[in-house]
């Protein structure tokens, strides 16, 4: 691909409460306690980030001393309140407004397990976005249902669940290639979402009013479209990869054909100093 456009800079709001195991009390893999979890995802976050322009806020509600002697060790800035999950939600959107309009916020939750190359492949659509993305609608009537999907606001979720491939849930929905994988446009998340900053504050007041009750299904049915396009000014286009480069740490909802555990294992190596007292059970 050609005509790369300029380097992404990246602004990583990681919002982590080791005092809450799960909030929807589902069950962690690999035997995971909270706090090791915690490391575990940070750690794969931060490997998969580093060579690429970036600032990280970790953003603590009630975090335990020994979990703020953990990030203290890496180049981030640390903020720690006590705060509830609704209003750490509104807080981690109000640190990504301070961002320039053209930088890239990612807000991510304390569960979630990345690859390595994930920013790699990021980076990738980023900056071809314009190539990826571009398409002339045939026949011609389809342009009233999908149309400048290059130049509409962009969110990406690191993802891939696997209720996507069961029957009740699939649906069509646009696919994209890029030079490392496939990204399938998804019309539901989590609030772990990369977006651009501009995006944010455009869509500041439903991002705000989903953070009540935690709303992810308000925040997806208000701002992601499924199938109509054409006149609808505040929808954005969300994208997800195949295979995906992240995982929801919950055992019934891990994303397909990636070996997770193997990746677990290979970070414990790596970081001995951080993760070395983390066993991954059976």
């Amino acid at each position: 691909m050609t005509h790369p456009s300029e380097q992404p800079r990246y602004n990583v709001i990681f919002r982590t409460c080791d005092a809450v195991f799960s909030v929807n009390g589902a069950p962690r893999p690999f035997g995971l306690d909270k706090r090791s979890l915690i490391k575990l995802c940070f750690v794969s976050l931060y490997e998969a980030i580093k060579d690429y322009p970036h600032t990280i806020h970790v953003l603590g509600d009630k975090l335990s001393g020994e979990m703020q002697e953990f990030f203290e060790q890496f180049p981030v800035t640390l903020t720690n309140g006590s705060y509830g999950n609704d209003e750490s939600i509104r807080q981690s959107i109000r640190l990504g407004l301070r961002v320039a309009d053209d930088e890239w916020v990612y807000l991510c939750e304390d569960d979630y397990l990345h690859s390595p190359q994930a920013f790699c492949w990021i980076d990738d659509l980023l900056r071809h976005r314009a190539e990826i993305l571009t398409f002339k609608p045939r026949p011609l009537w389809t342009a009233l249902l999908v149309n400048r999907m290059h130049t509409r606001p962009l969110v990406l979720h690191p993802p891939d669940y696997p209720d996507r491939y069961r029957d009740r849930y699939r649906h069509f929905s646009m696919l994209f290639v890029s030079n490392y994988c496939h990204w399938r446009q998804v019309d539901s998340t989590t609030f772990t979402i990369l977006l651009q900053a501009a995006s944010l504050k455009r869509f500041e007041d439903t991002l705000l009013q989903s953070a009540t009750g935690a709303n992810d299904y308000y925040l997806s049915r208000r701002h992601y479209a499924r199938y109509f396009w054409r006149g609808w000014r505040e929808r954005m286009l969300c994208l997800s990869p195949i295979p995906g480069i992240a995982t929801h740490l919950h055992s019934d909802v891990m994303t397909p054909l990636v070996d997770w555990r193997l990746m677990a294992e290979r970070l414990i190596e790596r970081y001995p100093a951080q993760l070395g007292s983390i066993r991954l059970l059976a």
